[in-house]
C-alpha cells in the first residue's frame, strides 16, 4: 500500500516553504511535538519525583524502544544529544599516544573533523583524511579506497554510514571487516542512518556507533545515542562525568547531570508515529524520491550525476553539482544564495563544497512532493539567467 498523500499537514513546517533540508536538523511531527510538550509539563509538575526517583524506570522504557528498533541491547548503548556528542565521548575516552593515527575520509562531517583533530593534537598523534573523489560508481570502490588507505599506524578509523556533505551510503560492513582483519577499531558516524536505512547496529561490525534519532526518525532535536561493543565498554565515559562514574557504561550515560530530558522521553512516540506510516514504505518512498530528484535536477541543469542514476549509493538524499557559474560559488556566496532561495522563493536547501566546487543537497522525507523539487529546479535556472 502506498503512503497517504499530503502528509505535510502532520508536520509543523511552514506549508508555503519547499523544505528540502530534512537532513540538517530533522523536523518533528505535530503529534510528537505535542507529546514532548506533555513531558516538559510533567517534568515541571513533578521534577524531583520524575528526575530523582523515577528516572531509571522511565529511561528503561525509552531504551527498550530504541533497542528493539535498532537491535541494540540496552546495556550496550547510552543516550546523548546528537551523534557529534557521542563521537566526542568516544574520542575523549580513548587514550592515544604519539605515533598513533586517527583516520577518516574527505567526506567526514566537519564537526567530527574538528573533534578528531583536537583528540590527535592533545595526544601528539596524527590526523589524516583519505581522499574519495567524486563521481563514484559503486560501493566496492569506496571500500577499496579506504582499505588501501589504512596504515600500520592507524589506531582508529572514523567513517560515515551516510555522508553528510555528499549523501553517499558507505558499505560499512565491508569497511569494518577490512579493519578487523588489520586489528583497527572503527567508529561509525551514523548521524543519518537510523530511519533512513534498515539498520541493525551490532551487525554493522562497528566497534563504536553514534547515531541520531531526531533526523530520519523524526524525534525531537537532542535525541542521539552511542553504542559500544561489549569488549570496548570499559573506560568509555560520557562527556559529562557525574555521579555514576566508575559504574557500567550504561549507568554512566544514564545520568549526565540535569538536562532537559523531554526529547529522550519522546523518542518512543516518534518511533511509533513513523511506524504507523510503515518503516519499509517510508524508506522505499524516500529512496525512490531521491533517485527521481537526482535525475530531474541533473537533467534540468545538464550536469553529470555524482553517483549512479539508479540510486545504488543513495539513501534518502542526493547531492547535485550546481550548473555553470554557480559551481564556482565561494562559501560566502553559497550562504547568500541559500538565504535568497528561502526568502525569495520559499525554498530551504543546503549547499555543500567539494574542494572549490559547489553542490547542493536535497533531502526526501515523506512530506515532500514532486513540486518542491521542480520549484528548486526553476529557481536555480532563474538564478543562472540573472
Amino acid at each position: 500500500m502506498p503512503l497517504p498523500p499530503n502528509l505535510l499537514f502532520q508536520w509543523l513546517l511552514r506549508p508555503d516553504v519547499a523544505f528540502l533540508n530534512h537532513g540538517s536538523f530533522g523536523a518533528c511531527p505535530r503529534e510528537v511535538f505535542e507529546i514532548q510538550n506533555q513531558w516538559r509539563r510533567r517534568l515541571e509538575e513533578e521534577p524531583v519525583e520524575l528526575i530523582a526517583r523515577r528516572w531509571p524506570e522511565m529511561l528503561e522504557v525509552v531504551k527498550a524502544a530504541i533497542g528493539q528498533f535498532l537491535n541494540m541491547a540496552p546495556a550496550d548503548f547510552g543516550l546523548v544529544t546528537n551523534a557529534t556528542e557521542g563521537i566526542n565521548a568516544i574520542l575523549r575516552s580513548l587514550h592515544f599516544k604519539p605515533g598513533d593515527e586517527l583516520l577518516t575520509t574527505t567526506h567526514v562531517y566537519n564537526a567530527v573533523r574538528m573533534a578528531m583533530r583536537d583528540a590527535a593534537e592533545r595526544a601528539g598523534a596524527s590526523y589524516r583524511e583519505i581522499d574519495i573523489p567524486l563521481p563514484l560508481e559503486d560501493a566496492s570502490s569506496i571500500s577499496a579506497i579506504i582499505t588501501a588507505g589504512l596504515s600500520d599506524r592507524t589506531r582508529l578509523l572514523v567513517v560515515d554510514h551516510v555522508t553528510s556533505p555528499t549523501a553517499l551510503v558507505f558499505p560499512i560492513k565491508a569497511i569494518t571487516s577490512a579493519c578487523a582483519a588489520r586489528g583497527i577499531d572503527v567508529l561509525v558516524d551514523g548521524a543519518h542512518a537510523p530511519g533512513m536505512l534498515d539498520l541493525d547496529v551490532p551487525a554493522t561490525g562497528a566497534t563504536y556507533y553514534a547515531g541520531n534519532l531526531h533526523k530520519w526518525c523524526c524525534a525531537p532535536r537532542g535525541s542521539g545515542f552511542i553504542w559500544v561493543r561489549a569488549d570496548r565498554q570499559a573506560g568509555i565515559h560520557p562527556c559529562v562525568i557525574s555521579h555514576n562514574y566508575g559504574k557500567t557504561m550504561a549507568d554512566e550515560f544514564q545520568w549526565q547531570g540535569t538536562r532537559d530530558a523531554s526529547a529522550w522521553l519522546t523518542i518512543p512516540a516518534a518511533l511509533e508515529f513513523m511506524g504507523r506510516l510503515g518503516w519499509e514504505k517510508v524508506r522505499a518512498a524516500n529512496h525512490a524520491r531521491a533517485i527521481w530528484a537526482q535525475e530531474l535536477l541533473c537533467g534540468r541543469w545538464n550536469v553529470p550525476p555524482r553517483t549512479p542514476l539508479d540510486g545504488r549509493l543513495l539513501g534518502s538524499m542526493a547531492t547535485i553539482l550546481l550548473p555553470g557559474k554557480l559551481a564556482n560559488l565561494t562559501e560566502d556566496s553559497a550562504r547568500k544564495l541559500q538565504s535568497d532561495l528561502y526568502h525569495q522563493h520559499q525554498i530551504e536547501v543546503p549547499f555543500m563544497h567539494r574542494g572549490p566546487v559547489c553542490h547542493l543537497r536535497v533531502s526526501c522525507q515523506v512530506y515532500n512532493v514532486e513540486e518542491d523539487y521542480v520549484r528548486l529546479a526553476e529557481a536555480i535556472e532563474k538564478t543562472m539567467r540573472q
